[in-house]
């Protein structure tokens, strides 16, 4: 039987796994890790966020419409920036599973607006037909990428601590680790989770050891995404793994080659350009290059 982290790993990099499979899974771990500010954020994803602050990751910007009985779906104007403003911009509430069926639609998606909104439009027109937001199915997409991507960087993270879950259950070792971290998941912008060591102060650590680590975590990250990519760009990085992977079974590692290596691969993640390879590979590549001089 697999442990549960890389199980966690292999299910995220896996396009044929729903998301919402995904989470479930993740607040299994998340539970046996004790991490509660992990298993509150799963659960909202899963069973919506109505009542709750909504995650940055969330609001979306739409096209206010009012439903015309005559003519159908019209744009609706409004007579400045502010209230185009406050009315273009939408938060998604429902559930991660409600969202990958949504996804799917092919006409799009409307989106009502809260009741005091709604009432605020209605007082303003003319004629008090009915507003709502239209977005496109991929802008729901995005959510459930963001998702996920989330869950793949902290299962990569959880993996380069030690933290593995071997016969799907945790060591007290693993636990306490773990404890030592603060992960934010819904309250962050972007698409990186912030990790930040509980009670200590960062320094930053130029031995082997260490370093090490930081280029056990970059490979991890750049195999995870490279599993199914096609390109290019993708075999370029494919070859700049394989040299990583060779100097990190080298008992003398030669890091005047691995960083070099690790910049190469840098210049190609930000040339990918808002593609999850630059999310991802990104975080390990400033640690490796930052840890060895």
């Amino acid at each position: 039987m697999p442990a549960l982290v890389p199980e966690l790993v292999n299910m995220a990099s896996d396009p044929n796994v729903s998301t919402t499979d995904l989470l479930r899974r993740s607040l299994v771990v998340a539970h046996r890790l004790a991490v509660p500010e992990l298993v509150d954020w799963i659960t909202f994803e899963l069973d919506g966020f109505r009542g709750n602050p909504i995650p940055p990751y969330r609001e979306i910007i739409g096209r206010p419409q009012v439903l015309n009985p005559l003519q159908g779906y019209q744009p609706l104007m409004f007579p400045d920036v502010k209230w185009t403003t406050l009315f273009s911009k939408i938060k998604i509430k429902q559930s991660l599973p409600e969202l990958e069926q949504l996804a799917k639609s092919e006409t799009g998606v409307r989106v009502n607006y809260s009741a005091e909104l709604e009432h605020k439009l209605r007082e303003s027109l003319a004629i008090p037909l009915t507003p709502s937001v239209a977005i496109s199915t991929v802008q729901i997409y995005g959510i459930v990428e963001q998702v996920r991507s989330r869950i793949l960087k902290w299962a990569l993270d959880l993996e380069v601590r030690g933290i593995i879950g071997e016969g799907m259950s945790f060591t007290p070792q693993e636990k306490q680790a773990v404890q030592q971290q603060h992960y934010h998941f819904g309250d962050v912008s972007g698409s990186q989770i912030q990790i930040s060591s509980s009670g200590s102060t960062q320094t930053q650590a130029n031995t082997q050891c260490t370093d090490i680590d930081a280029l056990k975590g970059l490979m991890q990250a750049l195999g995870a995404v490279l599993v199914n990519a096609k390109g290019d760009t993708a075999d370029e990085l494919r070859a700049e793994l394989a040299t990583l992977k060779a100097q990190a079974e080298s008992p003398k590692p030669k890091w005047e080659i691995i960083k070099a290596t690790a910049r190469s691969i840098k210049t190609v993640a930000e040339g990918a350009g808002g593609s999850i390879l630059a999310g991802l590979a990104q975080p390990h590549m400033a640690n490796l290059l930052a840890l060895a001089g």
